[in-house]
């Protein structure tokens, strides 16, 4: 990955053009309707309006080997939807709803109960314990039926510095050529690391 992390200020001041955008849409944000007390939010919305060809779009433009905070729960609903539903979502997501997401996208379980699209070929998780570091990183390869692409999505849970990242690694139509990306991926973050567990996560 070309940096673990990448923050919101870091990568708009590399983009000038990008920068007055979110600046417009950040002042419409602030100035956007109270929340409708009566509007809850959740799973079922979600899944009902979610727009995948957008999602597969956006993924690309704004995530593709840059680790964003937050999980794929949060990428879901801010490439999945237009500008205006996306803080629809965020002002009326119900608390409880909220958690059990979260809990699903940290399960790797979220992506392919939001649309049938995805089916999910892998996923393996190493933990890496050491007195400075303690952090989960899981490799998730899924199979998008759409476009027949396989996309490699990589998280990173740091626990100690409670520190979330997704990002895209790697997408090809070609499965046997991301399998051995992806094994030496693992080869490669075991070797440097010496994780105290690897787990298969399927």
């Amino acid at each position: 990955m070309k940096k673990i992390f990448t923050t919101l200020d870091e990568l708009l001041e590399k983009d000038l053009k990008l920068k007055k955008k979110f600046n417009k849409e950040f002042k419409k944000y602030q100035n956007r309707p109270k929340p409708n007390k009566k509007l809850k939010i959740g799973l079922k919305y979600i899944k009902k309006y979610f727009n995948l060809k957008l999602f597969l779009k956006r993924i690309e433009n704004y995530n593709y080997k840059y680790m964003d905070e937050g999980t794929m729960l949060h990428r879901i609903i801010n490439y999945g939807f237009e500008a205006d539903e996306v803080t629809k979502i965020w002002d009326h997501l119900d608390g409880t709803e909220f958690d059990n997401l979260h809990k699903l996208a940290e399960d790797n379980k979220l992506l392919p109960k939001i649309t049938d699209n995805f089916k999910i070929n892998d996923a393996l998780g190493i933990n890496i314990l050491t007195e400075e570091v303690d952090k989960w990183i899981r490799t998730t390869l899924l199979y998008s039926k759409i476009n027949s692409t396989y996309y490699w999505f990589i998280d990173e849970y740091n626990y100690k510095k409670d520190l979330f990242g997704n990002c895209l690694y790697l997408k090809s139509k070609n499965e046997k050529t991301i399998w051995n990306k992806m094994f030496k991926f693992i080869q490669k973050t075991e070797k440097e690391n010496k994780p105290s567990r690897s787990a298969n996560i399927k």
